[in-house]
């Protein structure tokens, strides 16, 4: 009887095996995961929402029952992505610029320089071109609206530029071509990673 039950639960155990594998043969698999239910889905504007070494770029969408609020909502997902990209960039380049020259206390020079870089963003975000813009609705009846952001790396540098100008104390620290050695830097990185 005990002979029985082994073979009985060998046999189930092999049985349970088998149909787990056969399960999971069924279905494609990509690198390792599970690709069954999978389906690929193109995002409108995101091709031009790609940053480059001449350009800051975002994209962004929003959904609304009223057109015009799901453009405003693309618009401000698009800037706030765009803001953050712009900041974190010149975050990286403000440190690898004061570790490379001696500016006496680095951390007040670096916060000041954020700010300011920050009050230059807000400022240019004004000014960026829209180089993608589509509406459409969906199943539930809303507005959805995809679109892509972009300003110059120039807007940028140059807001940056006149900003340090207007500070005396970041002047007297500021190598400006060092600093423009570093911007680039950044931007190409950009342009590889994508």
């Amino acid at each position: 009887m005990v002979v029985m039950k082994m073979k009985f639960n060998g046999f189930l155990a092999v049985a349970l095996a088998a149909s787990v594998m056969s399960f999971y043969s069924c279905k494609p698999k990509v690198a390792g995961l599970d690709t069954g239910d999978f389906k690929e889905v193109k995002i409108p504007c995101t091709e031009q929402g790609y940053s480059d070494a001449m350009s800051f770029r975002a994209s962004g969408s929003g959904t609304s029952t009223n057109m015009a609020t799901s453009k405003d909502k693309a618009l401000l997902s698009a800037k706030t992505r765009l803001a953050g990209l712009i900041e974190s960039t010149i975050k990286a380049v403000t440190e690898q610029y004061t570790n490379e020259i001696d500016v006496g206390d680095k951390q007040e020079f670096e916060q000041s320089f954020e700010q300011m870089v920050r009050d230059v963003t807000k400022r240019t975000l004004v000014e960026v071109a829209i180089t993608c813009e589509k509406s459409g609705t969906n199943s539930k009846n809303q507005w959805v609206t995809y679109l892509a952001l972009e300003v110059s790396k120039d807007a940028i540098y140059n807001g940056v530029n006149n900003g340090i100008k207007k500070d005396q104390k970041l002047q007297l620290k500021y190598d400006q071509m060092k600093f423009k050695e570093k911007f680039d830097e950044e931007m190409e990185k950009m342009e590889r990673q994508d």
